[in-house]
């Protein structure tokens, strides 16, 4: 605005556009810098977690997954407290902060951000789905080789060992004997799990010959090759 300087219309600091620029365009100015410094702050956190993540470290893989929920968190409080796009009624002030909002790009910038962060939360599911999956599917394998053990018990019945009137320390020395075989063989199934589920993948497929069902219950024992340093 350029006026002269003796004309209390400009320069008067109560009712001119001196006090006017002062009272609402300063503060005008300042939310629609406000959002974009808060939106590039979020991107700079965003950028950060990402060059954190080392996906062959689980340290490195938590670490990443609590600074992206709390982005998210502090992305809704934005959203919901300081993000608008009207001001003020008045038709001057409600003009000034939409061309001033045009020329910083400050919607084009809560667009990138917000889709930054929906495909980090996105990652973040599909992440908790793919380990929900995993450990379901150990689950069920465990599950399947101990109804065999089950289904073997309770068909000898527990009269196979008459152990009632026996001393309370033979009773405890018959629950170690089976306890300890038992646990060591539910946790070798666990740890061979996902050959384990492969196998009986292989093995569910009518379409597959006997040998190559035979291969699959072979590759459970085979060890890894590790490829060169």
């Amino acid at each position: 605005v350029v006026g002269g300087a003796n004309d209390p219309f400009y320069a008067d600091p109560e009712v001119g556009l001196l006090g006017q620029f002062r009272h609402q365009y300063f503060l005008l100015f300042l939310i629609g810098h406000f959002q974009k410094a808060a939106l590039l702050m979020l991107s700079d956190r965003l950028v950060v977690a990402v060059t954190r993540l080392n996906i062959n470290n689980v340290e490195s893989v938590k670490e990443f997954k609590r600074s992206i929920r709390q982005i998210l968190a502090i992305f809704l409080r934005f959203t919901h407290r300081y993000w608008f796009h009207k001001v003020s009624n008045q038709v001057p002030a409600h003009d000034m902060f939409r061309m001033l909002t045009g020329h910083l790009g400050t919607d084009q910038l809560y667009a990138e951000v917000r889709d930054e962060i929906q495909d980090m939360s996105q990652y973040l599911d599909s992440d908790g789905l793919r380990r929900q999956a995993e450990t379901v599917v150990r689950l069920t394998v465990v599950t399947t080789f101990g109804l065999v053990g089950t289904v073997v018990t309770g068909f000898l019945g527990m009269n196979l060992i008459a152990a009632a009137e026996n001393p309370f320390p033979i009773k405890i020395l018959y629950f170690a004997i089976v306890f300890i075989p038992v646990l060591m063989l539910t946790l070798y199934t666990i740890i061979k799990s996902k050959r384990l589920s492969e196998f009986l993948d292989t093995l569910s497929n009518e379409r597959l010959p006997g040998r190559d069902k035979l291969i699959a219950l072979m590759r459970v024992w085979r060890k890894k090759r590790r490829g060169p340093a």
